[in-house]
C-alpha cells in the first residue's frame, strides 16, 4: 500500500524540522524522513550559531534571522564574544563576534519534538533512496521497504540530497565547491573560552579552515574544512586534524582527550540556481544555504525554512506559486550568501600559498578581515580581485 501525504520532508536537521513544525501547524499531513536512527547524532557541526544581534548584523535585511537563531537557553553550553584569525605564520587578528555553542543533538531534537507536537510525523532509521517526478518516495527501513506518495517534497537532505538529485543535474552541487570536513569533540582543553579560533593555512586546512569552538567547561570542537580542489593533494583528513590538534594545538591540548570524532561534507559553491520545481522545494545545505566564506549554516537553515513551511501552507490554502519561496529566500538572505561566495573566490585566489597568504592577511587587517568574515566585501569584486592578481604578479 502506498501511503499518501501532503508534504513529505527528507532529513531532520534544522531546515527539515522547521519545514514540519509550520506546515504540519497548518493542519496538513507531515511526514519527516531521516536515515539516522537519533535526530541529531551524531552531530555533524561545529555547533555555533550566531547571537540575535549578530545575526541581524550578518543579515540586516532578515526580519526573520533574528528571531530563528534564537536558541533557549539550556541547549546554549558556551557563549563566546570574540573570533581571532590566526595566519599560516601564527599572526593572530581579532575583533567581537557573539556567539551561541549549542548543544546540536539536543537542540535538533527539540526541534524535532515542535514539529512532532504541531502533528508530523517522524520515521527514524528511514532513508529515501528514490524521489520520483510524481513524488513517490522510495524508503528504506531498519525492517522493510515503503512507498510514500506526497503533494510536495521538501528535500532538507544536506548536500548530497537524494531528493535534489531526482531533479536532475542542474540541481546538484559541483564536485569542487564540496568541502569535506571533520573534527574531533575534545574534553581537558585548556584555553580561553570565551574566544572562537579560526586558523588558516595549505599545512592545516588547504582550500579552507581550520576551527577551536570552545563548548565550555574544558569541551571543545577541533576541526577543519578543505576542497581537495584546491589541495591537489590525497592526503588523509583525519593525517591533517590530527596534525592539528596535537603539533599546532599543542599547549592547548596536551592534556586533552578525543570523545568522539565527527565528519560533514560541506557546499560551498553558493545557492544553486534554483530552489524549487514543479512539486519540490529546496532547503538548508540541499539548496546550497551555506555561507561560504565561513562554512556557516545553522541561521540560513532555520530562516529557510521557516519560509519554505509559510509557502508551502499558502501553496496549498490559495496556490501561491512555489516560486514564491525563492523570491522571499533571495530576499531574507540571498546577498550576503553571493557575497560570502565572492569573498571565497577572491580568497582563492591566496590560499595556495602561505607567503601571500600571510603578506594579504597582514595587510588586510582586522579593518577588512572582519567584514569578510561577516559576508560583506570591504571592497568591490573587482577591485579585490586585482589587489590579489598585483600581489601574486610580485611572486611570479
Amino acid at each position: 500500500m502506498v501511503q499518501s501525504y501532503d508534504v513529505a520532508v527528507v532529513g531532520a536537521g534544522p531546515a527539515g524540522s522547521t519545514v514540519a513544525k509550520v506546515v504540519a501547524g497548518e493542519g496538513y499531513r507531515t511526514i519527516v524522513f531521516d536515515r539516522r536512527s537519533t535526530v541529531g547524532i551524531p552531530v555533524q557541526c561545529g555547533e555555533l550559531i550566531p547571537s540575535p544581534s549578530e545575526a541581524h548584523s550578518l543579515f540586516p535585511r532578515s526580519k526573520r534571522m533574528p528571531r530563528a537563531v534564537h536558541v533557549p537557553s539550556k541547549f546554549v553550553t558556551n557563549r563566546t564574544q570574540t573570533i581571532r584569525l590566526i595566519s599560516p605564520n601564527g599572526s593572530a587578528y581579532e575583533f567581537p563576534f557573539e556567539a551561541n555553542i549549542v548543544d546540536r543533538g539536543k537542540y535538533d531534537q527539540y526541534l524535532a519534538h515542535l514539529a512532532e507536537d504541531a502533528g508530523a510525523e517522524f520515521h527514524l532509521s528511514s532513508t529515501v533512496k528514490k524521489s520520483s517526478v510524481r513524488n513517490e518516495l522510495n524508503v528504506k527501513t531498519s525492517h522493510t521497504e515503503i512507498t510514500t506518495r506526497a503533494k510536495l517534497v521538501v528535500g532538507a537532505d544536506g548536500a548530497n540530497s537524494v531528493v535534489a538529485q531526482s531533479l536532475g543535474n542542474h540541481f546538484i552541487h559541483n564536485e569542487e565547491d564540496l568541502s569535506p570536513s571533520l573534527q574531533y569533540v575534545m574534553s581537558g582543553a585548556d584555553l580561553d573560552e570565551s574566544v572562537v579560533d579560526m586558523y588558516f593555512g595549505g599545512k592545516i586546512a588547504p582550500g579552507g579552515y581550520a576551527w577551536v569552538i570552545p563548548k565550555g567547561d574544558g569541551l571543545v570542537n577541533v576541526g577543519f574544512g578543505m576542497r581537495r580542489s584546491i589541495a591537489h593533494d590525497d592526503t588523509p583528513l583525519r593525517k591533517y586534524l590530527k596534525r592539528f590538534a596535537f603539533k599546532t594545538l599543542a599547549s592547548s591540548l596536551k592534556d586533552a582527550k578525543i570523545l568522539r570524532r565527527v565528519g560533514a561534507i560541506i557546499p560551498v559553491g553558493g545557492p544553486l540556481k534554483k530552489s524549487w520545481s514543479e512539486n519540490v522545494l529546496l532547503v538548508g545545505d540541499a539548496a546550497g544555504h551555506v555561507m561560504a566564506s565561513n562554512g556557516g549554516g545553522i541561521p540560513t537553515a532555520l530562516c529557510g525554512g521557516e519560509i519554505a513551511g509559510d509557502v508551502i501552507t499558502d501553496h496549498l490554502n490559495t496556490g501561491v506559486a512555489l516560486s514564491e519561496y525563492e523570491v522571499l529566500w533571495k530576499r531574507e538572505f540571498g546577498k550576503e550568501l553571493d557575497t560570502a561566495l565572492s569573498v571565497l573566490r577572491v580568497a582563492d585566489t591566496v590560499m595556495p600559498s602561505d607567503e601571500i597568504t600571510d603578506i594579504c592577511m597582514r595587510l588586510a587587517g582586522v579593518r577588512f578581515l572582519e567584514p569578510l568574515i561577516r559576508c560583506r566585501l570591504p571592497l568591490p569584486v573587482d577591485v579585490a580581485s586585482k589587489t590579489m592578481v598585483k600581489i601574486l604578479n610580485q611572486f611570479i
